[in-house]
């Protein structure tokens, strides 16, 4: 083979490479692709149908299912995860990081990559038991779902998702209200108080308060307590004290 020839075969070589390697990042946020929008589910069902097959998320993201690809996905090709069938033992095992199965796994790495998760109120299976729970074990179980949310977890309704997903509507999830304060057999003794300095106080920061023991939360005059706030606040018997002049 003479050097022109030698040359010709390299260039065309090289250009089949970066063809290959074109094709390989085609739809990859990486590569200047749409960012990729994961369903996580433990079974096919028509909701999660629905998130793949929207046009409007796909106008924007690379829709994809993982239970297609047996979980062997690569989450650095997605922006969120949209997790279905939430199930008491796989809220259980995120939660204590126990993860036994490819979904908890693939579920609990994609939260703690900082990946955003949104979870329909209406796939979370603790929610079920609101009536019929007894109130221990249901608070229990809710502290929970509690620290999925505040780990950044995004909880709203199946109707309301698509547009929280797209940043149009801000998540407004169904009131996780627990069976009656009264109900609880054993209170807690004495109240541990701490100050929480924001313009405006969240159902997350209610959450994290609560979580880290306390029942009295102080605010200053002026803040704004958000509606959920005031719900998780009354959920788990907490009380906000706000500044008087």
């Amino acid at each position: 083979m003479d050097h022109n020839a030698i040359v010709e075969e390299i260039i065309r070589r090289v250009a089949q490479k970066i063809s290959e390697a074109e094709e390989g990042c085609a739809g990859s946020a990486a590569c200047g692709g749409q960012p990729g929008l994961l369903v996580l589910t433990q079974d096919h069902g028509t909701n999660c149908h629905a998130v793949l097959e929207s046009e409007a998320l796909k106008a924007r993201y690379r829709t994809d299912c993982a239970l297609m690809h047996h979980y062997e996905v690569d989450l650095d090709d997605y922006e969120a995860v949209v997790l279905f069938d939430l199930s008491c033992a796989a809220m259980a095992a995120l939660a204590n990081g126990a993860c036994d199965s490819a979904y908890t796994r693939l579920a609990s790495k994609a939260i703690l990559s900082g990946k955003t998760v949104y979870v329909p109120t209406e796939e979370v299976e603790l929610y079920q038991y609101k009536e019929t729970a007894p109130a221990a074990y249901y608070n229990m179980m809710q502290k929970n779902l509690d620290l999925l949310v505040a780990s950044g977890v995004v909880l709203c309704s199946q109707a309301s998702l698509e547009q929280v997903i797209l940043g149009s509507e801000l998540p407004a999830p169904e009131p996780a209200a627990a069976p009656a304060a009264a109900e609880i057999p054993a209170a807690r003794s004495e109240a541990k108080a701490v100050r929480i300095d924001k313009r405006v106080l969240t159902e997350k920061d209610l959450i994290e308060a609560n979580m880290s023991g306390a029942t009295q939360v102080h605010i200053g005059e002026k803040t704004i307590v958000t509606a959920l706030a005031k719900d998780a606040a009354k959920d788990r018997g907490m009380t906000i004290v706000r500044d008087q002049d």
